[in-house]
């Protein structure tokens, strides 16, 4: 069970060597080609390195149903080694051999080891573990891309340039031997497809050709790597103006690499996650392509190396943080048996083409323009990043459309604490919202609210709130205290989905002052159903006993929202501190539940949500989340604390529901503190990323 954060920290450390040796080995290619080739030829070498490592990919896709992961990127690893230690042999004699093979290894085992580590990732973690390993994980690959980009850095300046490639070698044998620490960690055989995947190459293509947002995903993929190559091409033709060639060049690359190793961590760590949460994704898919069209455009004005510099360093370090981040992210809505699949496709492939059709434009217009070839590929780089971020901004509504349906048909299951952007959370309020306005039937519109005459400035605020006039309301929300005749007018305005986001934090200030109006609508079966069920979110801010008091009444309501509403505001307010809930009525309400609800695990939630008022709230909310997943060792361990700490008749009407068994194997039972110790250690994942969505939030 504790190997399960050894297997996240062993993937962290071979994720952060894998980056580390691609980035140095990288730098010794650019440097080292460059030194043996003329500039002009690379975008011909970019060009064939992208067709060799298409046929790569294809060729690990087909690899990958036969053979484990772990073991196939093993075996990559240990003929990169090997193909290093070769072509620094060959470089004594023929360097400019070594230095054209070197250019064709790196992207043929390149790109394809990446690939084949993630791969080997999502299979040694089940889908929650990986969830909240992918966070580690990726800041160890950080952290390594800085590191190999600063030891070649110090490297070049000491050892001559064929001399790094035995560095980079015994770097890359180190990933090797990590990933084989890895393989045997993994918590059972690789999983078997799930019912209804697409496993053959033709059913991939129909689901591409057939699903518009995927082929948007491509082309923004297939535009971020023509918009690379084409500045790729221009800072190393810069680059080679200035250093000529040799171990400069290479200290400069090396250089290169390094500062933005930095920035894109900094700007991981200190905006990713703001940009997310308050603009969204679209917009911060966006950030990277305007960014760099206007960086372009001031670079095309002046085409030094300085300004390329930063024109290409803005573009990495963008792409790599914010980027990267919010297109992942898009993928949320799309079911495993769509993304599996077609993943491969988008970001391995649509990523080479993108890079040929850079390499031939650059091709085209070095023969074309000549000596104005540094101002049309900025310019190019331009038009290409405002394409993207034509195609970002066009993501919003197809991604919100795209989750809505997705949720709506059960093909994804999400949870508010795992949601880190703003785009996601809105979706998932205003989809909640609309189906429990849904539940229950609305009241004539024109008989509630009648149309009221143009209001005067004597009005009274209680007439304000009953003019049926959202303006109108929303400025008595905004700058009126709502005394308790305002509140009992307000009130039934909540059930109007275009003003519960105004009402609630209004009547927030308010509750402290009318808590017993409050509750007494709460429990008024006369009440509209929509309005009964949305008081425990006003009641949930205020930390006094009488507002506990009625919640835990709310629990005995005949409606089930009402009941779910009001245990987790309860919920809440327990985390609050301060306030006290009977543990032997919050057990005889979670026996009621379990008696209505037999059958119905949709509505589990519920019941160990009471449960988590009358026991020790985390454990309880962790062995919950444990009985969700697919690791049967933690589900066991949620098993054994649950068997401790539940009353005998609470286990025995609870445990068919989980379809356990009627007792656990008890000969060699633990003490609770050892289990509730094991069953947290092994949750780690669950309860950060509760703090991440709280942060987030």
């Amino acid at each position: 069970m504790g190997s399960e954060a050894v297997s996240v920290r062993t993937a962290a450390l071979a994720a952060g060597l894998l980056i580390a040796q691609q980035i140095a080995v990288k730098v010794v290619r650019d440097g080292f080609y460059l030194s043996q080739f003329p500039v002009s030829t690379l975008p011909v070498a970019v060009s064939a390195g992208a067709v060799l490592s298409l046929a790569a990919v294809v060729l690990l896709s087909r690899g990958m149903s036969r053979v484990a992961p772990a073991r196939l990127l093993a075996w990559m690893l240990w003929s990169s080694a090997a193909l290093l230690v070769a072509e620094w042999a060959v470089s004594l004699a023929a360097p400019r051999l070594a230095a054209a093979v070197l250019y064709g290894h790196v992207a043929v085992l390149g790109t394809t080891a990446v690939s084949g580590f993630w791969a080997m990732v999502n299979e040694a973690f089940d889908p929650h573990a990986a969830r909240r390993a992918m966070g580690r994980i990726g800041t160890g690959a950080s952290i390594g891309g800085v590191l190999g980009a600063a030891l070649t850095w110090r490297a070049s300046a000491l050892v001559p340039t064929t001399s790094l490639l035995l560095g980079v070698a015994a770097l890359v044998a180190l990933c090797a031997l990590s990933v084989r620490r890895l393989a045997p960690s993994a918590p059972g055989a690789p999983r078997a497809p799930e019912e209804g995947a697409v496993a053959d190459r033709g059913s991939a293509g129909r689901i591409f050709a057939e699903v518009p947002y995927l082929r948007s995903l491509a082309a923004i993929v297939a535009l971020c790597a023509l918009l690379e190559a084409l500045l790729d091409y221009t800072l190393s033709a810069a680059a080679v103006a200035r250093f000529g060639r040799g171990e400069a060049l290479v200290g400069f690359f090396a250089a290169f690499q390094t500062s933005t190793g930095v920035l894109a961590l900094l700007v991981q760590a200190a905006l990713v996650r703001w940009s997310l949460a308050r603009l969204g994704l679209a917009w911060t898919l966006a950030v990277h392509p305007i960014g760099v069209a206007a960086l372009a455009a001031a670079t095309a004005a002046v085409p030094r190396l300085g300004t390329i510099a930063i024109l290409r360093g803005a573009e990495t370090v963008l792409r790599h943080s914010v980027f990267r981040s919010a297109y992942e992210l898009l993928y949320t809505p799309l079911p495993p048996r769509w993304k599996r699949p077609t993943k491969p496709l988008v970001d391995v492939g649509s990523d080479r083409v993108g890079t040929i059709a850079g390499g031939l434009i650059t091709a085209a217009v070095l023969a074309a323009m000549g000596p104005r070839t540094p101002v049309v590929l900025v310019a190019l780089a331009m038009a290409s990043a405002l394409a993207m971020a034509a195609i970002a901004l066009r993501f919003h509504r197809a991604y919100v459309t795209a989750l809505v349906a997705s949720l709506r048909a059960g093909s994804i299951a999400l949870e508010q604490e795992e949601v880190q952007d703003a785009t996601t959370r809105r979706t998932m309020d205003d989809l909640d919202r609309k189906d429990q306005a849904a539940a229950v039937p609305a009241p004539p519109p024109t008989a509630a609210l009648p149309s009221a005459p143009a209001a005067s400035p004597a009005r009274h605020p209680a007439d304000e709130l009953r003019s049926g006039d959202p303006a109108r309301i929303r400025a008595v929300l905004a700058h009126e205290a709502l005394d308790p005749g305002l509140v009992a007018v307000a009130l039934p305005l909540l059930r109007r989905d275009e003003l519960f986001g105004d009402l609630v934090p209004a009547l927030r200030r308010a509750a402290p002052a009318c808590t017993g109006q409050l509750v007494d609508a709460l429990l008024d079966d006369r009440v509209d159903p929509v309005v009964r069920r949305r008081i425990p979110r006003v009641l949930a801010s205020v930390t006094t006993q009488r507002a506990v008091d009625g919640l835990c009444a709310g629990l005995e309501c005949d409606r089930l929202d009402v009941r779910y509403r009001s245990a987790q505001a309860l919920v809440r307010l327990r985390k609050r501190g301060g306030t006290k809930i009977a543990s032997e009525a919050m057990f005889a309400v979670a026996a009621r539940e379990i008696g209505l609800l037999a059958g119905r695990g949709a509505r589990l939630e519920h019941v160990f949500a009471v449960l988590s008022l009358a026991l020790d709230g985390e454990p309880i909310d962790l062995a919950f989340r444990a009985l969700q997943g697919h690791d049967p060792a933690l589900r066991g361990t949620a098993l054994e604390y649950l068997d401790h700490v539940l009353p005998p008749m609470i286990r025995g009407a609870l445990w068919p529901m989980l379809g356990a068994d009627s007792g656990v194997d008890l000969a060699a039972r633990r003490s609770v503190d050892e289990v509730r110790e094991e069953l947290s250690r092994s949750s780690w994942r669950f309860s950060e990323g509760r703090a991440r969505g709280s942060a987030a939030g």
